[in-house]
């Protein structure tokens, strides 16, 4: 039978002994380990499986495998098999079962499976809508610096979703998720500034918000830009560069941004 080797990284990543990750490892003996109820084992074998890694791609063998190790505790193994019957990948699709293995690794600290869960609670996916979990969900991960997170806890405290309104705190959180280059995160501090919600109006600080974020290509961010240089109320009319500014939009303007997962 032809052997298939995977590389050290994605044996680290995995999570595999030390003495693995030095040589890699021989897929028949990750199968043996598997079968032996290895749980990093298991978990791995269901990534390659799902990815295609040294073995031939089969989503049914990964879902499998991931729940081999997810009824063993395994956090990342239970976001995965969340995400396969969110997906219907290996599986018959279920939000429900996919909100069981999802709460399952949340709390265990896994950060991707607590901001699933908010999205889940905030739009009551698989769960009951409860905004108030969803609060508490997304501000376990924010705290973990998940910036997904961070923009929609800031968002959930601008509108008074699921907790009270607070702008001074709405904005603290979004310019954590700006700190990691959200673009929707600047939009929103740059819209804050600018319209003195949760501090005092402050255009040069609006400005420089916005073109950061266009400078990451949000058109939000280039539209609010071109308006106010149109309209010349906060900073002096300047048609030619409103119009530069539009012509970096390829589309009708979007929609105001909602919370990140919130239909």
């Amino acid at each position: 039978m032809k052997k298939f080797f995977l590389f050290f990284a994605i044996s680290w990543l995995m999570g595999l002994p030390l003495s693995a990750q030095r040589r890699g490892i021989n897929v028949m003996e990750l199968m043996e380990r598997a079968e032996q109820g290895d749980t990093a084992a298991q978990y791995t074998l269901g990534y390659c499986y799902d990815r295609g890694l040294g073995l031939r791609k089969d989503v049914t063998r990964a879902a499998h495998w991931y729940e081999q190790a997810a009824l063993q505790g395994h956090a990342d193994a239970q976001y995965a098999l969340g995400d396969c019957y969110a997906q219907g990948d290996g599986v018959e699709r279920n939000d429900s079962l996919s909100a069981v293995w999802m709460e399952r690794a949340a709390r265990q600290g896994h950060i991707a499976a607590q901001y699933a869960m908010g999205v889940a609670c905030l739009n009551g996916v698989g769960v009951v809508r409860d905004e108030a979990a969803a609060v508490r969900w997304f501000r376990q991960a924010a705290a973990q610096g998940d910036a997904d997170s961070q923009f929609n806890l800031g968002y959930c405290l601008e509108q008074g979703v699921g907790i009270d309104r607070d702008a001074k705190k709405a904005l603290f959180w979004y310019e954590e998720a700006a700190t990691q280059g959200m673009p929707e995160a600047l939009y929103n501090l740059g819209r804050c500034a600018m319209e003195g919600i949760g501090m005092e109006k402050d255009v040069k600080r609006g400005l420089f918000w916005l073109e950061e974020g266009a400078k990451r290509r949000d058109e939000r961010c280039i539209l609010y830009l071109a308006d106010i240089y149109e309209k010349g109320e906060v900073v002096k009319r300047d048609v030619k560069k409103a119009a530069k500014w539009r012509r970096k939009v390829k589309y009708p303007p979007p929609t105001p941004p909602q919370g990140r997962g919130e239909e």
